[in-house]
């Protein structure tokens, strides 16, 4: 019988602790979706992120890559953001010297407020993924446009 309940108790315990969740509070950073906007020479990135956790994030950042226009990294962009209320979204605005042609989300990170990372969920990570072969198909026949027009053979793409 003293075996009976310390199996039990055994199996208990693997079952509460194999559990999805982390057995504590977090934060949970939710990137809504993102774009890119130009008007004259003003451009930037914006965007919503979501903390659909349960304690605040306390800060983050975001990293823009932006490329020309046959997809070739110019410099990238580290833009951060602060604190996010549990069940509260913020808007983020990056601004973009000059015109911009694209551009690629390189990174986004959460952190709570004892600067350990939270998850954080791409909201539009699917769409660009099932994008991602008309993209660089995209971007080939814009370096290959860029060959023919300049007659450099060197040119990788």
């Amino acid at each position: 019988m003293k075996r009976s309940i310390g199996y039990l108790f055994f199996l208990g315990a693997l079952v509460c602790f194999s559990l999805p969740g982390k057995g504590w509070a977090a934060g949970e950073l939710y990137l809504n979706f993102h774009t890119a906007q130009s008007s004259n020479d003003a451009s930037f990135v914006s965007g919503s992120l979501i903390n659909r956790g349960d304690e605040p994030i306390a800060y983050g950042y975001i990293v823009v890559t932006l490329l020309d226009v046959q997809c070739r990294p110019l410099k990238s962009i580290l833009h951060g953001f602060g604190e996010i209320s549990p069940g509260h979204e913020q808007a983020f605005r990056i601004p973009i010297e000059g015109r911009i042609q694209r551009y690629r989300l390189g990174s986004i990170n959460g952190f709570d407020d004892r600067g350990f990372e939270v998850s954080v969920m791409d909201g539009s990570a699917f769409i660009f993924k099932v994008r991602e072969p008309e993209e660089r198909a995209h971007c080939a026949q814009a370096r290959r446009a860029m060959q023919r027009e300049t007659g450099d053979v060197n040119s990788s793409f």
